[in-house]
C-alpha cells in the first residue's frame, strides 16, 4: 500500500483524506491518505524522509517546502507557493482549483474588474488564475498596506498592465475571515447588487458574508468546488490518466457537505 498525505500545522481540520480516500476508493487504488502534523521545526526531517513521496501541503509549508525540492512548476514558481508534491517536484493546483469553480458555476473571468480580499498565498494562486483566464483589471484590498503594496507589485511583476482600483465586478475572499470557527467574523467591503461574490472559504459552507449578501448581490459562491478541484488536480498528478474525468464527484461532495458546518 502507497502512502500519501497532506502536511500542515494546524492540520486537524484538513478533509483531504475524506476527498483522497474517495477518490481512491472509487478507482480501486491502493493508497491510504493521511493528515500529518508537521510544524516549521520539523519541517526539514519530514523532507528528508522518503516514506511519503506525492503529498499535498497546507499552511503554514507553502513556501517553505520550497527549497527543499528539486524545481517546481511554472505556476508554483509565479504564485511562489507549492500545494502539491509528487517525487520532490512541485505544483500549485490552488489556481487550477479557482477556476474549476468559476466554470462550474457559469461565472466569467474575462473581461472582468475584480477584487480580491487578502493577500497571501490563497490570493495569489486567485489573482494568477485571473492573469490566466483574462480578467480586465485586478484590485486588492488588505489590512496591512505594505502587504498590499507588495500584492500589487507582484501582479504587476506576473501582468504590468492589470492593476486598477475599478468598481469590481467580481469580489473574491481570500482571507480567513469568517471561516470555522470564527463563523461570526464578516470582511469590511462594500458590495452592489450588480457583482458576483465568491468566497475562497468552505467552512463553513455559507459563511456569514455570503449569508449576507446572497439577496443583494447578482450571485454569491463558495469554496467547495474549488477545494474539490485543486484535489482533483493534485490526483491527476500523481496518478496520471486524467483520473478527475473519471470521477463521479456528487457522491464525495455530499460526504464532505455532511463534515462541515
Amino acid at each position: 500500500m502507497k502512502n500519501f498525505a497532506v502536511i500542515g500545522d494546524p492540520i486537524e481540520h484538513s478533509l483531504s483524506p475524506i476527498l483522497h480516500n474517495a477518490i481512491n476508493k472509487q478507482m480501486g487504488f491502493n493508497v491510504r491518505y493521511e493528515k500529518i502534523l508537521v510544524k516549521s521545526d520539523t519541517l526539514s526531517s519530514f523532507m528528508n524522509n522518503k516514506k511519503v513521496a506525492s503529498f499535498n501541503v497546507t499552511i503554514p509549508h507553502k513556501q517553505s517546502v520550497i527549497p527543499f525540492l528539486d524545481r517546481v512548476d511554472e505556476a508554483a514558481r509565479k504564485i511562489g507557493a507549492v500545494n502539491c508534491i509528487h517525487h520532490k517536484v512541485g505544483y500549485n493546483t490552488d489556481w487550477l482549483g479557482f477556476l474549476y469553480l468559476m466554470k462550474k458555476n457559469s461565472i466569467t473571468v474575462k473581461g472582468k474588474d475584480c477584487l480580491i480580499l487578502g493577500s497571501g498565498g490563497a490570493a495569489k494562486a486567485v489573482a494568477y488564475g485571473l492573469v490566466t483566464g483574462n480578467a480586465n483589471s485586478i484590485s486588492v484590498k488588505n489590512r496591512t498596506k505594505l502587504h498590499s503594496d507588495q500584492f500589487i507589485d507582484w501582479v504587476r511583476s506576473i501582468s504590468p498592465d492589470l492593476i486598477s482600483n475599478k468598481i469590481p465586478h467580481l469580489i473574491i475572499n481570500c482571507t480567513p475571515i469568517g471561516m470555522w470557527p470564527k463563523i461570526t467574523e464578516n470582511p469590511a467591503v462594500e458590495t452592489f447588487e450588480e457583482q458576483t461574490l465568491i468566497d475562497t472559504i468552505y467552512n463553513p459552507i455559507e459563511t456569514k458574508w455570503i449569508k449576507l449578501n446572497k439577496r443583494k448581490v447578482n450571485k454569491v459562491v463558495g469554496g467547495l468546488d474549488m477545494f474539490i478541484a485543486q484535489g482533483l488536480a493534485s490526483a491527476d498528478i500523481w496518478y496520471g490518466d486524467n483520473i478527475s474525468e473519471k470521477i463521479d464527484l456528487e457522491p464525495i461532495k455530499e460526504e464532505l457537505k455532511s463534515k462541515l458546518c
